[in-house]
């Protein structure tokens, strides 16, 4: 999945091509994920879909260490801050895993090797791995990953694009996938959670909806 957001800028900011403009990334993905979006996530068609059942322990496809590797570049994508947790905390990791276990199992090679490969850029230009790298260093290596401006990592504008997109369905995707933890995602896009039908009050313009946290899988798969 192509990210044609060729502005973004990581840890909050979106800079206009102006240089004179700046919204913020919470800003940023609420424009993105408007309540009509929202039914969109995750991207699972119906030929592949899990079955509806309990999610217990998710399996994991990444070792720890590349897991880690993912976990940091995912929290700058989405970085806690005042409006909420970041993407690892809010559990977008796992849905990742699990995506992967599943109806992803075409991306495995892609951000396996792709995220060893990054942890091997960071080392070559840092002398540092991915994971001990200063946020900015960091976000310097994820800019120049989505303009393809590194040259010796030739599927780094792929997995940028791939991992934008995967951060996004984990965040704001329903519980039972593994992601949005504790509903961090619907809260922050005031998403109020799966209703069968709406009040004349729910209707209403201009407002925000009480939060109910409820999963689209029924009581058994609202949260983790």
């Amino acid at each position: 999945m192509t990210n044609n957001n060729k502005n973004w800028q990581p840890d909050g900011d979106l800079i206009a091509s102006t240089g004179q403009a700046k919204f913020s990334r919470r800003e940023i993905l609420h424009s993105g994920l408007a309540a009509g979006s929202v039914g969109m996530l995750p991207l699972v068609t119906a030929s592949c879909a899990p079955p509806i059942a309990q999610v217990a322990v998710v399996p994991t496809v990444l070792n720890e260490q590349t897991e880690s590797i993912l976990i940091a570049f995912i929290n700058r994508i989405i970085p806690t801050d005042a409006s909420g947790p970041s993407a690892g905390d809010a559990g977008v990791a796992r849905y990742i895993n699990r995506s992967l276990m599943e109806w992803n199992q075409g991306d495995i090679t892609l951000i396996t090797e792709g995220l060893q490969q990054l942890d091997g850029v960071a080392s070559a230009r840092f002398g540092q791995t991915f994971t001990q790298l200063s946020a900015p260093d960091q976000d310097e290596l994820l800019v120049s990953m989505e303009a393809g401006t590194l040259e010796t990592f030739t599927t780094a504008q792929a997995l940028f694009n791939r991992l934008y997109r995967l951060t996004l369905e984990g965040m704001f995707s329903d519980p039972y996938y593994g992601g949005n933890a504790n509903y961090a995602g619907w809260d922050l896009i005031g998403y109020p959670g799966a209703v069968l039908g709406s009040s004349t009050d729910m209707q209403k313009m201009g407002g925000r909806l009480p939060a109910l946290h409820t999963s689209a899988y029924g009581e058994a798969h609202d949260g983790h």
